[in-house]
């Protein structure tokens, strides 16, 4: 009677040390539940694109990414993505975030808010970078014919 009490205790001991392990494991190798990421899409780049920084707000919280003109791995492709991962951060569906981007060109801000969206995917965010350009290019032509 004694031998199996005892071989009944071993069995349980064992099972109860191997279900805080695995435990253990998930935990660790999960990741937060509460992730808000924002990939940013810059289209538009030619050779005169300078140096962009690209910031990223929500809540409390600013992220930034630096675009780099001169970087090898780019070259000859006009359209770069960045992700921007909030970890453990909770955006409710319709709450605010903020997307501004400056150039070393003129050290303007340039800032577009949106809202989460209600899917369980990340925000898309575009900016053309030859839109304020062409714009330029347009308003000196106007100028020119005046």
């Amino acid at each position: 009677m004694r031998k199996s009490m005892v071989g009944i205790g071993l069995i349980v001991a064992v099972v109860f040390a191997n279900a805080s392990l695995l435990t253990m494991v998930n935990a660790q190798s999960t990741e937060p539940k509460d992730s808000f990421k924002v990939i940013v899409s810059l289209s538009g780049i030619t050779s005169s694109t300078k140096d962009i920084l690209i910031l990223v707000n929500v809540k409390d919280q600013t992220k930034s990414k630096l675009f780099n003109a001169e970087n090898p791995q780019i070259e000859g492709t006009n359209k770069v993505n960045y992700t921007i991962t909030f970890p453990g951060t909770a955006v409710d569906e319709g709450d605010k975030y903020t997307v501004c981007i400056m150039s070393v060109k003129n050290f303007k801000l340039q800032c577009d808010g949106a809202n989460n969206s209600p899917l369980n995917r990340p925000e898309f965010v575009d900016i053309d970078l030859s839109a304020g350009d062409s714009d330029k290019e347009e308003k000196g032509k106007d100028d020119k014919k005046a």
